[in-house]
Formats: C-alpha cells, structure tokens, sequence
C-alpha cells in the first residue's frame, strides 16, 4: 500500500481521539487499550511519513519492506540527526506496542510524548520532502565513486 503524505494526519488524529477519549467507559476500550492503540497509530504513522518521503526521494525505494532498511535509507537522505530521532521513537513505539502479561502497557504521559515527537517528525520529513532538501549525505565533497585506475 503506497504511503500517502495524509496518510500520516490521519493516524495522528486517530492517536489524538484515542488518547482524548473519555475512560468513563464510553466505549469497549479501557484506558490502557486507548494508549497502547495510540501507541500503534503513531507507528503507523512514522512508517507513512517514513514511506512518503523515501517515494518522493527515489522511486526504487517503494520497493523495501523492512522498517529497518527504511530508517537505513533514511539516513543516507535525510541526514543522521533525522534518521537517528525516526530510528529511536519507531523503537520504543514497536516496544510499546508488544503485549505481554507480565508487562505493563506504556503510561498515557509517555504516549503523550510520543505524539508529540513523532507529529515534529512528520512535519519536518514532509517539509524536508517538499523543500528539495533531501539529498544523499555525502562527507565534504568527495567524490562517492572511487577514481578508475588509468589504462595504458
């Protein structure tokens, strides 16, 4: 499914309505469940955001399935600062998002802050995105390409 770059809004105010929702018992979702839902659509919406900014990038890169080959490449566009901060949250929301019943669900404060990392993340992928200012990474100007050696 290609990645769309509203795809992104629409998760995080997905994530927003779950963590807005009344615990009063509104509905089957206990306050634990509302959180650790946020938790997934705010996953899902760094891997669009993520998704969307590879495609406008490189068309070759639709392709990849792997989270961890996204973040790879992201670091070779966007730049180490970026990928780093993706890499980090899209960890521990992966880690929050694994249920275990030994284990308690990630806390609605830490989702809060989640929300907002992940919402400075995708605005600044698609602005990045728009901007022209992805570019392959490359060390002060050296060539990538090694040299040939000459022929005689």
């Amino acid at each position: 499914m290609p990645a769309t770059p509203t795809a992104a809004a629409v998760l995080l105010a997905a994530a927003d309505d779950l963590l807005t929702g009344s615990p009063n018992g509104d509905g089957p979702l206990t306050s634990a469940g509302r959180d650790r839902g946020a938790a997934y659509a705010l996953r899902i919406a760094l891997e669009a955001a993520v998704d969307a900014a590879l495609m406008a990038e490189e068309a070759g890169l639709g392709g990849l399935r792997s989270m961890r080959a996204k973040l790879l490449c992201l670091h070779h566009y966007a730049g180490p600062a970026r990928a780093r901060r993706a890499h980090t949250l899209w960890n521990r929301l992966s880690a929050a998002c694994k249920y275990h019943h030994d284990e308690l669900g990630p806390p609605r404060a830490q989702v809060r802050l989640w929300r907002a990392a992940v919402g400075v993340l995708v605005t600044d992928l698609a602005a990045c995105g728009t901007a022209g200012e992805f570019a392959p990474q490359q060390r002060g100007g050296e060539n990538p390409l090694p040299a040939e050696a000459p022929t005689r």
